[in-house]
Order: structure tokens, then C-alpha cells, then sequence
């Protein structure tokens, strides 16, 4: 956690990694989704499991036999950039809530960074990376439907979009309220500190 939290603090407090980050982050999913899922959607009729948002076990069992050979090594080509794209999200996301928060709080500051707390930024990671996980396992394991990790690929999958909302919302929050304070700060209005 520590070597996390420190990654995330080094990210915030350089504007060229925290640019490159976001680059490799964006343009590997820009890859992804403009490319391999527009190719995928055509072979089986519906996008990968990962931007189905309202995906449920169900609907996983009734894709599967429109999963050709081709489509499945296209979906394990995927996996293996969304093994990258949640890290490099969650950093992005983490350092931008820790810049935030050095420019809002000192305390709050020092709390995150002692505490190791930039580390939790990156659930929606551990969430995604678990999807991927079931995903492999569902798909590798067709024809035999495996109920149980098709579950846990829901799962997986809604805690991933939670956990997601709650940092992405908490880290707007911290750059709006700190932006306000730094305004307020130039305009005299309150003091700087």
C-alpha cells in the first residue's frame, strides 16, 4: 500500500506523468473501445461483457454460443489491455484527488499520505481486474456454464461501476471545492493558507 500511495503522490505532484498517465490510460481504452469492441460487436452481435452495463448472468449464457474462436482470442486480446487501462485510471484518478487535496487541506493532506488512503482510488482496479478474471473463466469454461463465476463476473462487474462513481464523484468534488478555495484565495475573500 505504502509503494502504492507513494506512486500516486510522485503522479501529483509532476505534471508530466500525471499528462502521461492520462494518455496511456485514455488511449488504451480509446484502442480498445474504438477498435477491438467495434470489430467484437460485429463477430457476436453484442459488446463485450465490460461495457454492458446492465449485463446479468443470463445474458452472459445467451452470448456465449455467439462466441466463435476468433471472438474469444479478440475478447483475451481486450483483457490484456484492461489489465492495464484500471491501474493507469485509478492513478490518474488518485493523483488528481491527491493534488486536490495538498492544495485544500494540509491535515487532510497529511492524513491520506500517512494513512496510505490515495491507495483506496484504486477498488474500482481490484473490481475490474476481478472482472476480467471471471470473464477468462466463463468464456474458457463454455460450453459447461459455470453459474458461479459468471455470478461473481456480475459482481464483479457492478462493484467495479460503484466503486468507479464514488471516486470519480469524490475526486470532482475535491478539485471543484479546491478550485473554489483557490479563487477565493486570489480574490481575497479568504485567507490563504
Amino acid at each position: 500500500m505504502k509503494l502504492l500511495n507513494n506512486l500516486v503522490i510522485q503522479v501529483s505532484r509532476s505534471a508530466w506523468l500525471f499528462v502521461m498517465a492520462a494518455i496511456f490510460a485514455f488511449g488504451s481504452l480509446g484502442i480498445v473501445f474504438f477498435n477491438i469492441n467495434d470489430i467484437f460487436e460485429v463477430m457476436v452481435g453484442a459488446e463485450m461483457f465490460d461495457f454492458q452495463n446492465d449485463l446479468t448472468v443470463d445474458l452472459i449464457f445467451e452470448q456465449l454460443p455467439n462466441y466463435s474462436y476468433a471472438a474469444r482470442k479478440l475478447y483475451f486480446a481486450f483483457i490484456f489491455v484492461d489489465f492495464f487501462f484500471p491501474f493507469l485510471a485509478g492513478l490518474v484518478l488518485a493523483a488528481a484527488a491527491a493534488f486536490a487535496l495538498r492544495h485544500l487541506s494540509d491535515k487532510w493532506y497529511e492524513t491520506f499520505d500517512t494513512r496510505n488512503l490515495f491507495a483506496l482510488f484504486f477498488i474500482p482496479t481490484v473490481f475490474d481486474w476481478c472482472e476480467n478474471i471471471f470473464a477468462l473463466i466463463v468464456i474458457s469454461g463454455y460450453p459447461n456454464e459455470l453459474t458461479m463465476a459468471a455470478t461473481m463476473l456480475v459482481v464483479a462487474k457492478k462493484g467495479k461501476l460503484a466503486s468507479v462513481m464514488l471516486m470519480q464523484a469524490g475526486t470532482w468534488l475535491l478539485l471543484l471545492v479546491s478550485a473554489l478555495k483557490w479563487a477565493g484565495s486570489k480574490a481575497g475573500l479568504i485567507k490563504a493558507s
